[in-house]
């Protein structure tokens, strides 16, 4: 058996050296660290080479022209040759000996997804484990039911399994047979479409408390430079993709845990519309106003629980009745009283 981990790296010449040395550092003769050099104009390619030689099972695989992370993901999986794949990012760091006992449970079980647990590392040095929102085990037949509405969106009380493939291995023969890869415009989201697709067609989980990541919290990251450059435009169109995506897959059973998930996005794009405004708020409100499609918004806020908390309550009542003036009000004066 082979488990290859898929990894894409520009511009990580400084944590980069961090990440390999946590490959090395785990024991299974089956493991093989795919590394994908994006273009990176700095020294990550010769970083990669040296490790090579080092341990054979580092291949790697050099793009001239950058053409993206979720492009360089799509070319791995079309590329390796493994039984299971992983995924990694370059900022971040494999668990010690992690991977060495999924590999365990993987052969154990031949389960066609392992969910593991992860390390939230934090600037102020805690590190907090982040279990699977699922008891311990293997799931399938009827079981497996409660993993494939929870991949949906969340409904009250209940667990949800967000996206985040580093934390997750995925048998690589279901991808290859279904022609599975991730949709570059739903970046930096594009992990959900892909695991409600790959869950879907799952037919056995493991779910394991082990933790097999450490995802270092990262000012720079991809996510954070978004939020620094937020843009009304490309934030709307990247909920509405996301929306129309999860629609496509939904069946009755798991509407609701869509309206849920999909309500949290409308707020997101809310409020850093709001956040990143210096205008007034009428200002504001006019040019939301202008880039949104109101049907769209109608149809993203018709199907909710009704029990989501005073916040959201508040928000899906007024944008199902298009109050923008008023919650953008109510919003700012929030921000204020925070500050």
């Amino acid at each position: 058996m082979k488990v290859s981990i898929i990894t894409t790296i520009y511009k990580a010449e400084k944590d980069l050296p961090r990440l390999l040395d946590s490959m090395m550092a785990l024991k299974s003769p089956e493991l093989e660290f795919f590394l994908i050099d994006n273009g990176s104009p700095d020294r990550c390619g010769e970083i990669c080479a040296e490790y090579a030689k080092k341990d054979p099972r580092f291949v790697v695989r050099t793009i001239k022209d950058n053409i993206g992370y979720i492009g360089a993901r799509n070319l791995g999986i079309t590329e390796v040759e493994a039984d299971y794949i992983g995924f990694c990012d370059s900022d971040d760091i494999l668990e010690p000996g992690g991977y060495d006992e999924a590999i365990a449970k993987l052969r154990e079980t031949d389960c066609d997804l392992f969910i593991a647990a992860y390390k939230d590392c934090r600037e102020d040095g805690r590190n907090v484990i982040k279990c699977p929102p699922f008891e311990t085990g293997l799931y399938r037949g009827d079981k497996l039911d409660v993993i494939k509405t929870q991949v949906y969106g969340f409904l009250p009380g209940r667990p949800q399994l967000k996206g985040f493939v580093w934390k997750q291995i995925y048998k690589h023969s279901i991808i290859k047979s279904n022609k599975f890869s991730f949709i570059k415009e739903l970046q930096p989201y594009e992990d959900e479409i892909f695991n409600i697709d790959f869950v879907n067609a799952c037919q056995s989980v493991m779910v394991s408390d082990g933790v097999i990541y450490n995802y270092i919290n990262n000012p720079t990251s991809i996510t954070q430079k978004m939020l620094s450059q937020f843009s009304i435009q490309d934030e709307w169109n990247r909920v509405k993709l996301l929306f129309e995506e999860r629609k496509r897959r939904s069946y009755p059973s798991v509407d609701i845990a869509i309206g849920n998930t999909m309500l949290e996005y409308l707020y997101g794009l809310v409020l850093w519309t709001v956040k990143s405004s210096p205008d007034t708020v009428s200002e504001t409100v006019r040019q939301f106003i202008s880039v949104v499609d109101q049907d769209k918004i109608d149809e993203i806020c018709s199907n909710h629980s009704s029990n989501l908390g005073n916040k959201m309550n508040v928000f899906a009542y007024c944008m199902k009745r298009h109050h923008y003036h008023l919650l953008f009000k109510m919003i700012r004066v929030s921000l204020r009283m925070k500050n």
